[in-house]
């Protein structure tokens, strides 16, 4: 053979092995430890968006310690689950939830273990997680105190927290003034730290709120400044969710992102009618992601929102005592300017009442039942007033934001919200997205549920089906999820949920249970 030959035939083994597949063998466990748990044969969604496969998950502890084909007859495990034919998940994330399990009440959190969630992140709308009682001057627990007292009672599902921006607001003695001074602004960021440094993933501001709502630019850029020290994150409730003012709401939270991440939480449109209003607002969005900002958003999958009446009262009217000041010697005017709100919310029938003596009717049917005008009833209701869901938003423009691939579920519920979101949002997601409408694979649907959601608020080791992995894992039955919940039937139970699994133990989710809970409370930058 000559040279030229010699050299052709090198360079064809050359190609070949240049564009032979890169086999590698399959990983196999380990046969000679015993396991705790064996889930067999199911079809593996493993939270990040990738096609789903069949497989087996070995759970050692509270670890996943294998993901593959197994071969059974080989396996020891001290319990094995059978999911052939069902969806085996990660746990779902909950971008935003209420609720204390430390209160008998709150059933140390079931209600989202029920419809698959294995982890909430709690601090929402200005709160911390541990408020205040409305009648003691007692001085609020630090962080790291609730954290301690969490682990000591227990919790269903796992916790991710934020620190509440109003609650620091109240504690730095700045309260609900127009303006912080120089030494309430550096108490709040110190309160910022601390809770960071005990295991808070970042800030959460309520900004349509008081006293959030007073917070000027500087005291924000302030507060995004310490967040993003510690590489946290802001979640926010914007100042304003109406059509009119929701992109400079948005805006302003975007201005924040030049210091810390930030995070849109159950963004909406109020009154929006059309999908050029979403998509407006999600473009919004991306371009300032594009421009190098880390903006995100969650949404949860139903048209009313549900508060006090405090978003019906005009600017003069929001502070507690300009609220009594105005009933007192403005009747006249606040009525008017109620009426008006009134209609621009769809009418007295689009406003439910949730609590109290007229809880389950609406506020045209307590103005029927008492002879009173609906904004004679707002006003003679108190400062606070009732709890109220208010049907204002459509299907049309936040089907935009439930569908999007980079905006993350959650349910804005708790365990005693007269709301069918505190009971069914994740479900409602998958049984009508996914396999009513087709509008989702259930690839997509469980990763805006988990992986996309962990990655958001930086929860380590938690949304993805992954070896080393916290082994927070659902058995789903697809064709048999149902939120169950609706407006007529509030309190009813999803279905679906096989098996709920939280740090490796099958969890029971039933109400009032008295088998142990499994959950944790989770800390950024700790293992988790």
């Amino acid at each position: 053979m000559n040279i030229l030959s010699r050299l052709l035939a090198l360079f064809g083994l050359f190609l070949l092995s240049a564009c032979a597949p890169n086999v590698t063998e399959a990983p196999t466990p380990d046969y000679t430890r015993v396991y705790d748990l064996h889930i067999s044969g199911g079809t593996i969604v493993d939270g990040s968006g990738k096609p789903s496969y069949q497989g087996d998950i070995l759970v050692s502890g509270d670890l996943i310690t294998f993901i593959g084909t197994v071969d059974a007859s080989k396996i020891d495990a001290a319990r094995t689950i059978e999911a052939t034919g069902r969806i085996v998940s990660p746990g779902f994330i909950d971008a935003h939830a209420h609720g204390d399990p430390l209160l008998e009440s709150n059933d140390f959190l079931r209600n989202f273990l029920r419809q698959g969630t294995t982890t909430v992140v709690l601090g929402q709308d200005g709160d911390s997680p541990a408020k205040l009682p409305d009648d003691s001057d007692a001085d609020l627990p630090s962080f790291g105190d609730w954290i301690d007292q969490v682990g000591q009672y227990g919790t269903g599902p796992n916790i991710a927290t934020l620190v509440g921006h109003g609650t620091i607001r109240e504690l730095s003695g700045a309260g609900a003034s127009d303006t912080v001074t120089a030494a309430q602004q550096a108490k709040m960021e110190q309160l910022i730290t601390e809770a960071m440094n005990a295991g808070a993933y970042g800030l959460n501001s309520g900004l349509e709120y008081v006293p959030g709502r007073y917070a000027n630019a500087a005291e924000l850029a302030g507060l995004a400044k310490a967040v993003g020290s510690r590489d946290g994150l802001i979640s926010s409730h914007i100042r304003s969710e109406d059509d009119d003012l929701v992109q400079a709401s948005v805006q302003e939270l975007i201005d924040q992102a030049q210091y810390a991440r930030v995070n849109i939480t159950h963004i909406k449109v109020v009154y929006g009618k059309t999908r050029a209003q979403g998509e407006a607002v999600l473009k919004q969005i991306r371009d300032a992601r594009a421009k190098g900002m880390i903006v995100t958003a969650d949404v949860y999958p139903y048209l009313a929102s549900f508060g006090n009446m405090s978003f019906l009262y005009p600017e003069w009217a929001k502070r507690e005592g300009e609220f009594i000041a105005a009933a007192a010697n403005r009747r006249e005017e606040f009525e008017e300017f109620l009426r008006a709100k009134i209609i621009k919310r769809n009418g007295p029938g689009a406003i439910l009442v949730s609590s109290g003596p007229y809880s389950g009717k609406t506020l045209r049917e307590v103005s029927d039942i008492t002879g009173e005008r609906p904004e004679a009833l707002i006003i003679d209701f108190g400062y606070r007033g009732p709890r109220t869901a208010h049907f204002i938003m459509t299907k049309t423009t936040q089907d935009v934001f439930i569908t999007a691939p980079d905006i993350s579920i959650s349910s804005d519920g708790s365990p005693t919200m007269r709301h069918p979101r505190s009971f069914g949002s994740f479900p409602k997601v998958i049984e009508e997205y996914v396999v009513r409408d087709k509008t989702m694979s259930i690839e997509f649907a469980i990763n805006k549920m988990s992986g996309l959601t962990a990655k958001t608020f930086g929860i380590q080791t938690r949304g993805l089906l992954k070896q080393g992995y916290g082994a927070d894992i659902l058995v789903i039955d697809l064709d048999n999820v149902k939120a169950g919940t609706s407006w007529n039937d509030i309190y009813a139970q999803p279905s679906g949920f096989d098996y709920v699994i939280v740090n490796g133990k099958i969890t029971d989710t039933s109400v009032k249970s008295k088998s142990p809970v499994f959950g944790r409370v989770l800390l950024k930058h700790k293992a988790d």
